[in-house]
């Protein structure tokens, strides 16, 4: 053989997972621990063809033929001990490797047979346990007088001994805290004949419970019907059914309330079932509001409820006056004075009076307001108003809107006057471009001024009588009086003090023109637009 086929250059030692020889070429394959071993484990012989390629030819056989000469029936080439038939080939004997059974060391129960032959005198349980019979004490099986037959209660796909499957029995199953027990906590001396009832394993705590006094009330010795197997401390008593009184909320939880609470003097019956029966001090005591002075309903669930005793839900809205806005956050004896709940006025001015006869802008006494408030306040404040002065015959556009109510309704309130000049009558007679009293002009203000202000007008010179704004007489003229000379009349007008002309000239100029006269109306009738004739 070639040597480098096993050999490197760097050392003579064999490497079994470096060389280059393929072993599967012997017929032989290398599998499992044969993979590890050294060659020379096998070959003990450098002729490396002198050699079996049965088990044998390598492992003692220490069942001296007596099995067979095919040893792969249990073991494998991974492991000795690996044995992965040898479970098939006991399933086919009387006792099957289940559990425990299935990874135990052959010999821990073929230990009094000759190990070649591998048979047991009998598959029953005490055969291999008895001494696990013996020495159990939790329960003692001897002491017990507990059958022989394990299978009753360890079943044989079991982990260990202890993991075992006794039922209880059915007049007493192991349930709640129950399952959680040492046999010895209740079969103290004996298992036969032991008490089911559990007075007789709990009388202690029975006789020691004092929320409430089991003794000192009379209480049953029937556990059950308040107590569940989960635990002694928390009680599933039904107050309801054997009180008609159901505990709900703060009454429900034991660590606020206490039984002796209500039960005082260790009365357990004829007891009120009423809130006030108990809570009287409660109501006595109560200032906002004060329920005695009011008068309050001694039906307590009317505003109250079990969560607390406060705050209270006492709803409101099923009154005649719900709560909306800053009346929710105002105290009950803000309005209820005196300790006054019935007969209390719900209109605004009942409470509000005062705000009413101070309020200055308007004054509401003087103008004569309405005492309905609603018409101009809401509940979320008295201040601002919401009145919709839109709602009557005079709207608030442009400027009115941002003056003062007095502003108009200096003399009050009602029959306050619409027209524009009974406000800016003072607004008419300063204005002296064009001085409007002089030109007698029309007192509907409206016709050239807007609500947005007094000026600038917007009296359309242009369109109505002369373009003095456009065309050739833009920007040649300073004021009105320019060409309306008479301050006391607008309408009249001079044309020839500004167009200046020699009359021999303009009569010579106009001596075919019919009905020509020289004055400004008879220049206005021929030049409307202030333009040449034929422009």
């Amino acid at each position: 053989m070639d040597c480098k086929l096993c050999h490197t250059t760097k050392t003579w030692k064999v490497d079994p997972q470096q060389i280059l020889f393929d072993h599967n070429t012997t017929g032989f394959r290398l599998l499992g621990a044969h993979r590890q071993v050294e060659c020379l484990s096998c070959h003990n012989s450098l002729v490396f063809s002198h050699i079996g390629h049965n088990c044998i030819d390598c492992h003692q056989d220490v069942h001296q033929g007596r099995l067979g000469v095919d040893c792969e029936r249990c073991h494998s080439p991974d492991s000795w001990e690996n044995r992965f038939e040898v479970f098939e080939i006991h399933q086919n004997t009387r006792f099957p490797l289940y559990g425990i059974h299935a990874v135990i060391d052959c010999q821990s129960c073929h230990d009094r047979e000759d190990r070649q032959d591998f048979k047991l005198k009998s598959v029953e349980c005490q055969q291999c346990h008895i001494q696990d019979f013996l020495k159990t004490i939790n329960p003692s099986h001897q002491k017990a007088g507990f059958s022989l037959q394990c299978e009753n209660c360890h079943l044989v796909n079991a982990a260990s001994w202890k993991q075992a499957i006794y039922e209880h029995s059915e007049t007493f199953p192991l349930v709640g805290g129950h399952s959680n027990l040492e046999c010895v906590d209740c079969h103290n001396d004996r298992y036969q004949g032991v008490s089911v009832e559990c007075y007789a394993c709990h009388q202690d705590q029975y006789e020691s419970t004092t929320n409430p006094n089991h003794m000192l009330f009379g209480f049953p010795t029937n556990c059950q019907e308040c107590h569940s197997p989960q635990m002694w401390e928390r009680s599933d008593f039904d107050h309801l059914s054997a009180s008609g009184f159901a505990l709900v909320g703060v009454h429900a939880r034991s660590e606020e309330v206490k039984c002796i609470d209500c039960h005082v003097n260790n009365q357990l019956r004829g007891l009120p079932r009423d809130c006030y029966g108990c809570h009287q001090n409660d109501y006595n005591r109560a200032l906002n509001p004060n329920h005695v002075t009011g008068n309050f309903p001694q039906d307590c669930l009317i505003c109250h409820n079990q969560e607390a005793w406060s705050p209270s839900d006492f709803d409101h809205n099923r009154t005649a006056f719900p709560l909306t806005g800053a009346h929710q956050t105002t105290a009950c004896e803000d309005c209820h004075t005196d300790g006054q709940y019935s007969g209390i006025a719900t209109d605004c001015y009942s409470c509000h009076q005062n705000d009413f006869n101070q309020t200055t802008d308007p004054d509401h006494q003087q103008s004569n307001f309405s005492h309905d408030c609603t018409n101009c306040h809401s509940t979320t404040s008295w201040t601002p108003a919401t009145f919709d002065h839109a709602q009557t015959n005079f709207p608030l556009t442009g400027a009115h809107q941002n003056v003062q109510c007095i502003d108009c309704h200096a003399s009050g309130y009602e029959n306050t006057p619409t027209s524009c000049v009974s406000c800016h009558q003072q607004d008419y007679d300063a204005t002296t471009d064009p001085n409007h009293q002089a030109a007698n002009f029309p007192l509907t203000c409206e016709d050239c001024h807007s609500t947005t202000a007094w000026q600038p007008a917007n009296w359309d010179h242009d369109a109505q009588y002369f373009p003095i704004y456009s065309g050739s007489h833009q920007g040649a003229w300073d004021t009105c009086s320019d060409c309306h000379v008479n301050s006391a009349d607008y309408s009249q007008f001079e044309c020839i003090t500004c167009h200046e002309h020699e009359r021999t000239t303009m009569d010579a100029k106009h001596s075919e023109v019919t009905n020509y006269v020289y004055e400004s109306r008879a220049c206005y009738d021929c030049h409307p637009q202030g333009k040449e004739a034929g422009d």
